[in-house]
Protein backbone atom coordinates (compact mmCIF):
# COMPACT_ATOMS: atom_id res chain seq x y z
CA UNK A 1 0.00 0.00 0.00
CA UNK A 2 1.85 3.67 -0.88
CA UNK A 3 2.45 5.80 1.86
CA UNK A 4 0.09 8.07 2.68
CA UNK A 5 0.78 11.85 1.89
CA UNK A 6 1.98 14.51 4.63
CA UNK A 7 -0.85 17.08 4.84
CA UNK A 8 -0.14 20.54 3.27
CA UNK A 9 1.11 23.25 5.04
CA UNK A 10 -1.71 24.77 8.14
CA UNK A 11 -3.77 21.75 7.01
CA UNK A 12 -4.53 21.58 10.67
CA UNK A 13 -5.90 24.88 10.88
CA UNK A 14 -8.29 24.58 8.18
CA UNK A 15 -9.89 21.59 9.52
CA UNK A 16 -9.83 22.72 12.84
CA UNK A 17 -13.25 24.11 12.80
CA UNK A 18 -14.42 20.78 10.71
CA UNK A 19 -13.38 19.00 13.89
CA UNK A 20 -15.97 21.37 15.90
CA UNK A 21 -18.68 20.75 13.72
CA UNK A 22 -17.99 17.04 14.28
CA UNK A 23 -17.76 16.98 18.20
CA UNK A 24 -21.28 19.08 18.24
CA UNK A 25 -23.56 17.13 15.70
CA UNK A 26 -22.46 13.75 17.06
CA UNK A 27 -24.02 14.37 20.23
CA UNK A 28 -27.43 14.73 18.90
CA UNK A 29 -28.01 13.99 14.90
CA UNK A 30 -27.67 11.07 12.93
CA UNK A 31 -25.05 10.10 10.72
CA UNK A 32 -26.20 11.43 7.75
CA UNK A 33 -27.09 15.08 9.26
CA UNK A 34 -23.49 14.79 10.72
CA UNK A 35 -21.87 14.21 7.07
CA UNK A 36 -24.43 16.73 5.32
CA UNK A 37 -22.40 19.30 7.64
CA UNK A 38 -19.38 18.22 6.96
CA UNK A 39 -19.59 17.89 3.33
CA UNK A 40 -20.48 21.81 3.34
CA UNK A 41 -17.74 22.56 4.89
CA UNK A 42 -15.12 20.24 3.29
CA UNK A 43 -16.41 22.29 -0.18
CA UNK A 44 -14.87 24.82 1.16
CA UNK A 45 -11.56 23.80 2.45
CA UNK A 46 -10.76 22.53 -1.09
CA UNK A 47 -12.63 25.25 -3.19
CA UNK A 48 -15.12 22.27 -4.39
CA UNK A 49 -18.36 22.35 -6.01
CA UNK A 50 -19.36 19.04 -4.98
CA UNK A 51 -18.89 16.56 -2.30
CA UNK A 52 -20.31 13.22 -1.34
CA UNK A 53 -20.03 10.41 1.13
CA UNK A 54 -20.47 6.42 0.06
CA UNK A 55 -20.62 3.93 2.99
CA UNK A 56 -19.89 0.40 2.51
CA UNK A 57 -22.93 -1.53 3.07
CA UNK A 58 -23.18 -4.93 5.18
CA UNK A 59 -22.10 -7.08 2.89
CA UNK A 60 -18.59 -5.14 2.02
CA UNK A 61 -19.49 -5.22 -1.95
CA UNK A 62 -21.26 -2.06 -2.36
CA UNK A 63 -20.71 1.07 -1.16
CA UNK A 64 -24.17 3.06 -0.99
CA UNK A 65 -24.40 7.20 -1.46
CA UNK A 66 -25.42 8.28 2.09
CA UNK A 67 -24.65 12.16 1.87
CA UNK A 68 -23.79 14.88 -0.28
CA UNK A 69 -23.61 18.44 -1.16
CA UNK A 70 -23.92 19.85 -4.34
CA UNK A 71 -24.51 16.07 -5.97
CA UNK A 72 -28.01 15.35 -3.63
CA UNK A 73 -29.36 13.27 -6.53
CA UNK A 74 -26.90 10.69 -5.41
CA UNK A 75 -28.47 9.74 -2.12
CA UNK A 76 -32.16 10.61 -3.69
CA UNK A 77 -31.62 7.56 -6.26
CA UNK A 78 -30.34 5.56 -3.86
CA UNK A 79 -26.85 4.81 -6.14
CA UNK A 80 -25.06 1.93 -4.85
CA UNK A 81 -21.36 1.44 -7.11
CA UNK A 82 -20.03 -2.23 -6.59
CA UNK A 83 -16.61 -2.27 -4.87
CA UNK A 84 -14.03 -2.40 -7.68
CA UNK A 85 -16.07 -0.27 -10.20
CA UNK A 86 -16.16 2.86 -11.51
CA UNK A 87 -14.11 6.16 -9.66
CA UNK A 88 -15.59 4.96 -5.88
CA UNK A 89 -15.10 1.78 -6.21
CA UNK A 90 -11.60 2.13 -7.21
CA UNK A 91 -10.65 4.47 -4.13
CA UNK A 92 -12.28 1.66 -2.19
CA UNK A 93 -10.99 -1.14 -3.54
CA UNK A 94 -7.11 0.23 -4.27
CA UNK A 95 -7.16 2.24 -0.40
CA UNK A 96 -5.90 5.07 -1.71
CA UNK A 97 -6.83 8.33 -3.05
CA UNK A 98 -7.39 8.44 -7.05
CA UNK A 99 -7.45 11.96 -8.73
CA UNK A 100 -8.93 12.87 -12.15
CA UNK A 101 -8.40 15.86 -13.92
CA UNK A 102 -10.40 14.91 -16.78
CA UNK A 103 -13.89 13.39 -16.50
CA UNK A 104 -15.09 11.80 -19.58
CA UNK A 105 -17.63 8.33 -20.30
CA UNK A 106 -13.92 6.79 -20.72
CA UNK A 107 -13.61 7.11 -16.79
CA UNK A 108 -16.77 4.91 -16.13
CA UNK A 109 -18.22 6.85 -13.43
CA UNK A 110 -21.64 7.37 -11.88
CA UNK A 111 -23.81 8.89 -14.99
CA UNK A 112 -25.12 11.71 -12.46
CA UNK A 113 -21.86 12.75 -11.88
CA UNK A 114 -21.69 13.44 -15.81
CA UNK A 115 -24.82 14.85 -15.78
CA UNK A 116 -23.79 17.36 -13.39
CA UNK A 117 -21.30 18.34 -15.27
CA UNK A 118 -18.38 17.59 -13.26
CA UNK A 119 -15.02 18.07 -15.12
CA UNK A 120 -12.78 16.93 -12.37
CA UNK A 121 -12.53 14.93 -9.15
CA UNK A 122 -10.36 13.77 -6.17
CA UNK A 123 -11.80 10.83 -3.59
CA UNK A 124 -10.32 9.06 -0.65
CA UNK A 125 -11.04 6.02 1.70
CA UNK A 126 -12.76 6.53 4.79
CA UNK A 127 -10.50 4.31 7.02
CA UNK A 128 -11.22 3.49 10.55
CA UNK A 129 -8.61 0.94 11.96
CA UNK A 130 -7.16 0.73 8.37
CA UNK A 131 -10.71 -1.00 7.50
CA UNK A 132 -12.22 0.94 4.43
CA UNK A 133 -15.93 1.67 5.55
CA UNK A 134 -16.66 4.23 2.52
CA UNK A 135 -15.78 6.88 0.23
CA UNK A 136 -15.46 10.63 0.41
CA UNK A 137 -14.79 12.58 -2.86
CA UNK A 138 -14.96 16.15 -4.67
CA UNK A 139 -15.61 17.55 -7.87
CA UNK A 140 -15.30 21.18 -9.59
CA UNK A 141 -17.81 21.88 -12.60
CA UNK A 142 -15.05 24.01 -14.55
CA UNK A 143 -11.59 22.58 -15.33
CA UNK A 144 -8.67 22.14 -12.48
CA UNK A 145 -6.29 19.76 -11.34
CA UNK A 146 -6.22 18.67 -7.59
CA UNK A 147 -3.22 17.90 -6.08
CA UNK A 148 -1.48 15.86 -4.40
CA UNK A 149 -1.98 18.22 -1.16
CA UNK A 150 -5.85 18.35 -2.01
CA UNK A 151 -5.90 14.57 -1.77
CA UNK A 152 -3.75 14.62 1.43
CA UNK A 153 -6.67 17.40 3.47
CA UNK A 154 -9.16 15.37 1.88
CA UNK A 155 -7.98 12.48 3.69
CA UNK A 156 -7.44 14.48 7.03
CA UNK A 157 -11.39 15.52 6.22
CA UNK A 158 -12.29 11.71 5.55
CA UNK A 159 -10.49 10.53 9.28
CA UNK A 160 -12.59 12.72 11.06
CA UNK A 161 -15.94 11.64 8.79
CA UNK A 162 -15.20 7.74 9.17
CA UNK A 163 -14.44 8.23 13.01
CA UNK A 164 -17.76 10.25 13.91
CA UNK A 165 -19.97 7.51 11.52
CA UNK A 166 -18.47 4.62 13.65
CA UNK A 167 -18.97 6.81 16.69
CA UNK A 168 -22.68 7.17 15.73
CA UNK A 169 -23.54 3.56 14.51
CA UNK A 170 -21.84 2.41 17.69
CA UNK A 171 -24.23 4.74 19.42
CA UNK A 172 -27.28 3.57 17.35
CA UNK A 173 -26.40 0.34 17.55
CA UNK A 174 -26.34 0.28 21.37
CA UNK A 175 -29.55 2.07 21.99
CA UNK A 176 -30.81 -0.46 19.42
CA UNK A 177 -29.54 -3.29 21.40
CA UNK A 178 -31.08 -1.27 24.88
CA UNK A 179 -34.73 -1.24 23.27
CA UNK A 180 -34.63 -4.73 22.43
CA UNK A 181 -33.71 -5.96 26.24
CA UNK A 182 -36.27 -3.53 27.23
CA UNK A 183 -38.76 -5.37 24.69
CA UNK A 184 -38.31 -8.89 26.02
CA UNK A 185 -39.73 -7.79 29.99
CA UNK A 186 -42.85 -8.76 30.43
CA UNK A 187 -45.60 -6.63 29.48
CA UNK A 188 -47.84 -7.56 32.34
CA UNK A 189 -46.49 -9.42 35.54
CA UNK A 190 -48.18 -12.17 37.37
CA UNK A 191 -50.49 -11.62 39.96
CA UNK A 192 -50.00 -13.85 43.04
CA UNK A 193 -51.73 -14.04 46.24
CA UNK A 194 -49.51 -12.67 49.38
CA UNK A 195 -46.57 -12.04 47.06
CA UNK A 196 -45.55 -8.33 45.35
CA UNK A 197 -43.79 -9.06 41.96
CA UNK A 198 -41.73 -6.29 39.73
CA UNK A 199 -39.78 -6.08 37.09
CA UNK A 200 -36.97 -4.29 36.04
CA UNK A 201 -33.88 -3.53 33.27
CA UNK A 202 -30.39 -2.96 34.04
CA UNK A 203 -28.01 -3.45 31.43
CA UNK A 204 -24.70 -5.24 32.40
CA UNK A 205 -21.51 -4.11 32.59
CA UNK A 206 -18.22 -5.66 31.84
CA UNK A 207 -17.70 -8.70 29.84
CA UNK A 208 -21.24 -9.97 29.51
CA UNK A 209 -22.75 -11.61 26.88
CA UNK A 210 -25.48 -14.26 25.78
CA UNK A 211 -28.81 -15.15 27.56
CA UNK A 212 -28.80 -15.69 31.13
Amino acid sequence: MATPLPPPAGAEDRLRDLGSVTEAAVSHLGADYVLTALLGRVKEIIDADTAAVLLLDNSGRQLIATAASGLEEEVSQGVRIPVGAGFAGRIAAGRRPVILGHVDHSNGLNPILLDKGIRSLVGVPLLVHGAVTGVLHAGTVHDRVFTAGDAALLQLAADRAALAVQSLRSREDRAAAAALQRGLLPSALPVVEGVEVAARYVPGVGQVDGDV
